[in-house]
């Protein structure tokens, strides 16, 4: 059993849901050097404290260091919202593996008209990638994205 990860975007304007986006995770060999780095205490080594959203079509390759940009100019800063330590849940209840639950907002402060990747950020090392169908993003929705990352045990 390899790790797992997915997410789960949803979209709400005025308290009702209008978009809905699945996706399955990718670990970029960046985002797996974190985790290594982590295990083994290295100082400085950062956590997952960022998610970003792109506009990238295709599964980046496992060396990508960044999500894809817009074709028009929007300030990179609106691409980012902090992820606060309160975001994250860790459970052991999933049979073989313990589950990280990740759950942040992200509140668009320009508008960002198909936005069809996200991605988890330690300080500016990206973690994970992935893409869905394009959504627009506009100021004023509530937009919430939802990852759970599967830990393997006992394989």
């Amino acid at each position: 059993m390899r790790l797992r990860g997915r997410m789960r975007l949803e979209v709400r304007d005025g308290g009702v849901l209008t978009a809905q986006r699945a996706a399955h995770n990718v670990v970029l060999r960046h985002g797996a050097e974190l985790v290594a780095k982590l295990f083994a205490g290295v100082q400085g080594a950062g956590h997952i404290d960022t998610v970003g959203v792109g506009f990238g079509t295709e599964t980046v390759g496992a060396d990508a260091v960044a999500l894809t940009p817009p074709q028009q100019a929007i300030d990179p800063a609106k691409l980012r919202a902090a992820v606060a330590p309160a975001a994250f849940a860790i459970t052991a209840d999933a049979p073989g593996a313990i589950k990280v639950a990740v759950t942040t907002p992200f509140d668009p402060t320009a508008e960002l008209p198909g936005v069809s990747e996200a991605g988890l950020f330690a300080g500016t090392t990206l973690y994970n990638q992935v893409v869905f169908d394009p959504v627009d993003l506009h100021v004023g929705q509530d937009v919430t994205f939802y990852w759970e990352v599967d830990f393997p045990f006992d394989h």
